[in-house]
């Protein structure tokens, strides 16, 4: 018995936090101001922990490829060698005390891993061809179903192809005591595949990881991935704010919760780096800061695994390039980062907002829900139009609530008026 209680207090310790207080904060390292790399975003640190986040994503760290370059500094997603560090953003011993500087503020720490290709000058492309796919003339082809020039395919039908891939997973985690991994592009590679690399990857750890897949396949579960993706989420808000009924987000809900285990959790988002790269920013996906806001707080609060990404908490509303240095102004960060911050230590405090039973009582101008666990219970109406609507409420949820945000008591009634693109989150209390 001594010597199991000694083995107990000399694991280390686990960073990770439970299923439900997941809050992911997505780090471009290539984005963070006039500096770019580890140590700015060493620098962010303390302001990242002030949004509620303890689990920080990075993306790619390693070196870049140089061969058939997409945009001025390559793409990340372009990998020329999986076991090094990239000089862009610092040294080996840069990263390792930006993961221990990380960790002291209670914040697991995840890198990109990009399992699918590699750029075309990694060592593999000359050392073995034939780990890669080709074409009928034997020529080394790009990801199938995509205009990505800048990397060559992997064929997961090659075995020493697989054990190379775990093992430069397993070094990562044993060089810098990571927390674990996201995934790119994890529906293209196959199952068989990930059964065997989340375990073996699993087994190198002296603690438990996260295992964050950026795919939507259910059996991605099935192979040990902790989260994956809810694009569905997202594509609903986004088709709400353009006009779409209300209504139509409970369909984008059930689309991610088919064929994946009951309890399991999606990761959602109003932007993250693909989304602010190619397709826009929050205010021109959900018409203005406040209708953004008002997404964040559905996102937030309608369950799943919230995610923020770089900018996000300064309200940066331009175009984030993944293949060159940006610098985000950060002033707007001291309104939206605490306003960020407050909602999620509301959600954190609120088992309703996490773990509770959800009751769709949506309109078509309107997303209202109400959540409940235990003695706590709270309900969430968010006015996705450039007009004021009159939102509906069943006699459930009549009676005295507090606002969950300046804490002032709320009589509920019939219905209620939200102002163009407003949102109200309402908390209480029940007696049993």
């Amino acid at each position: 018995m001594l010597s199991l209680l000694l083995a107990l207090s000399m694991s280390p310790k686990s960073y990770i936090p439970e299923p439900s207080r997941v809050v992911v904060y997505e780090a471009n390292l290539r984005a963070l101001g006039p500096k770019v790399g580890f140590q700015a975003l060493a620098n962010r640190l303390d302001s990242i922990k002030q949004l509620g986040v303890n689990v920080l994503w990075i993306m790619p760290v390693q070196p870049v490829g140089k061969v058939k370059l997409a945009g001025g500094l390559g793409s990340p997603y372009a990998v020329a060698d999986f076991d090094a560090i990239n000089p862009e953003f610092g040294t080996a011993n840069d990263f390792r005390r930006l993961v221990d500087s990380a960790h002291k503020r209670g914040i697991a720490v995840l890198i990109d891993w990009v399992p699918n290709h590699t750029a075309w000058d990694h060592p593999w492309v000359k050392a073995h061809p034939d780990w890669y796919t080709k074409d009928a003339a034997g020529n080394i082809t790009i990801p199938a179903g995509t205009n990505w020039q800048d990397v060559a395919d992997l064929n997961y039908g090659m075995a020493p192809l697989r054990k190379a891939m775990i093992q430069a997973m397993q070094g990562w985690i044993k060089r810098y005591d990571l927390d674990g991994f996201r995934i790119d592009t994890a529906d293209y590679v196959p199952f068989e595949f990930w059964k065997e690399a989340v375990h073996s990857v699993r087994s190198a750890s002296r603690r438990p990881l996260f295992m964050l897949a950026e795919g939507f396949r259910a059996d991605h579960y099935k192979a040990g991935f902790d989260i994956t993706f809810g694009w569905p989420f997202f594509d609903g808000l986004r088709a709400i704010y353009g006009g779409a009924s209300a209504k139509k987000l409970q369909v984008h809900v059930a689309q991610e919760a088919k064929d994946i285990p009951k309890g399991a959790r999606r990761l959602r988002f109003t932007t993250n780096h693909d989304k602010a790269a190619w397709e826009g920013t929050t205010r021109e996906f959900f018409k203005t800061d406040v209708g953004a806001r008002g997404a964040f707080v559905a996102m937030a609060f309608h369950g799943g695994v919230p995610l923020i990404y770089t900018g996000q908490e300064a309200n940066w509303q331009s175009r984030i390039p993944i293949f060159e240095h940006s610098s985000i102004d950060w002033i707007g960060e001291a309104r939206e980062g605490r306003w960020i911050g407050q909602l999620m230590k509301l959600r954190d405090s609120n088992l309703a907002f996490r773990e509770g039973t959800l009751v769709d009582l949506s309109t078509d101008d309107a997303i209202i829900f109400s959540k409940s666990k235990g003695r706590n219970q709270a309900v969430v109406i968010v006015n996705p139009r450039d007009r004021e609507v009159i939102a509906p409420l069943p006699g459930l949820i009549h009676g005295v609530w507090k606002d969950g945000l300046s804490g002032k008591s709320v009589k509920v009634v019939s219905s209620i008026k939200v102002p163009a693109y407003g949102f109200l989150i309402w908390v209480r209390m029940v007696t049993k």
